[in-house]
Order: structure tokens, then sequence, then C-alpha cells
């Protein structure tokens, strides 16, 4: 028997598998266009930046470029299933990672938090659906605008998140001082018009109660509901002798 003799030009990837020339063009097509794509995503980086800039965005106040380059070794399948050419390969390419993100903030339950926001570039014009609420592309200042407005519509959602929550204690710990038989609780409601909302609900223990609204000043609360207890269990003739001794309004 012969001893197969390696060409020294092949690529041994596969502990001493031998790749045909149709393989090994394949292989060296593929870690080619690793690295273009990787070129492409550095060019885009860079022109996303210098519009920023100029724009008037400040680079690590404003926002972060954390792209970085790489390399990994990994395995592949090329070729293609219905040319009965697949094959498997190890092979070592060019890699990037992250991007060009802007740094924001947002409100959480009374907090202010950092965070990233992403933004697109199409022939220009930037998009970050996070700050804008909408897909349109805009000029670059006009974004810069949204950003800045999007930071200072935080804080101010945020102090009003406190302010709400501190008029919310005080309304609770004022009826449960004036009833302290009363359970006073906050409750869910909803309505078709106003979605989801919170009320501050007095509960006696007859299971009579009164909602409020819940107010934006200490003292302005407003009556939401009204449930008297004795009154839903009276009969309908109970209800017409109760109304008929009700005395009439001058």
């Amino acid at each position: 028997m012969s001893e197969e003799i390696k060409d020294p030009n092949q690529l041994d990837l596969f502990a001493g598998i031998l790749f045909t020339p149709e393989q090994e063009k394949m292989i060296a097509d593929y870690i080619e266009r690793c690295k273009k794509d990787v070129e492409i995503a550095k060019s885009r980086v860079n022109t996303l930046e210098l519009i920023l800039v100029e724009a008037g965005f400040v680079e690590g106040k404003d926002f972060v470029n954390n792209f970085t380059k790489g390399t990994t070794t990994k395995e592949v399948q090329l070729g293609y299933s219905w040319q009965n050419n697949q094959f498997k390969a190890e092979v070592t390419v060019e890699t990037c990672n992250g991007n060009i993100v802007l740094k924001g903030i947002k409100h959480v339950n009374g907090k202010i938090e950092k965070t990233l926001f992403y933004v697109d570039m199409d022939k220009g014009k930037l998009q970050c659906s996070s700050i804008q609420d909408q897909y349109r592309y805009i000029k670059p200042a006009t974004l810069l605008e949204k950003f800045r407005q999007h930071n200072e519509l935080q804080k101010i959602y945020c102090e009003n998140y406190i302010k709400r929550n501190n008029v919310k204690d005080y309304t609770i710990e004022k009826y449960q001082k004036l009833y302290p038989n009363a359970t006073v609780t906050v409750v869910n409601e909803y309505t078709r018009n106003s979605g989801y909302f919170d009320t501050i609900q007095v509960k006696f223990p007859s299971c009579s109660y009164i909602q409020f609204y819940i107010p934006s000043e200490i003292d302005r609360e407003q009556v939401y509901k009204k449930h008297d207890a004795e009154f839903v269990d009276l009969t309908t003739e109970e209800v017409l002798e109760k109304f008929n001794n009700q005395e009439a309004l001058k």
C-alpha cells in the first residue's frame, strides 16, 4: 500500500483531513466574506460617529462607541445540499462586536436609571424609536433635540411620580387616622376611556366603601365611587319606602 503524501498547500483543519482544491476555495471565500463584513460594519460605525459629532452629540456624554474587532475559530458548514457538496471545516475568521449607542436615562418607579438606545442610519438620517416613539428617519440635529427632550422629560416624570406617591401615602394615612376601623388600600380600577388606574379605597366593616381618585395635591381628593352595602341588600319595596321617606330638596 502506497503512503498518501499531503500537499503542503492544502489546509489540515480536522486532524489530518485533507480538503479538495474546490473545498479550499470555498473556505478561503468564506474567510474573505467575513473580513469584508467586518470592514463594512466598521465603516458604518465610523460614518455614524461622524454624523453624530457633526450634529452636536458629544462622545462619552451623549453616546459611546463600543465597536470592537477580533478573531474567532469555529466550525462551519459550507457548500450546498442541492449541489451535494456540503462539508464541515474549522476556520479562523475576523469578527466584530458592538456598535454606537446613545447614553440616555429612564424613569423607573421613582428612580432615574442609565440606559442605552440603539440608533439606526439611512442616507445620512437617523432613527431611534425609543426616543422618537415612531420609526421615521430624521435629521441628526432633530434627533439630538428629541434626545435631550427625552432625558429632561424622564426627570420630570420621576419628580411627578415621587410627588404623587407622597400625596397617595399622605391620603392613606389621613383616612386611616380618621377611620381606624376601616381598611384603607389602593385598588386598581378600569374604565373604557381612562384604562387602568389606581384609587384609594376606604372600606368599612359593613363592606360599604368609598373610592377616591389619587389626588395631585394633598387634601384635594375627589370621589370616584360610593358603595352602600346596606342599600344593595334592600328589596325594591324597601328602596321605594326609603325614597318615600326622604325629605324633599329645597
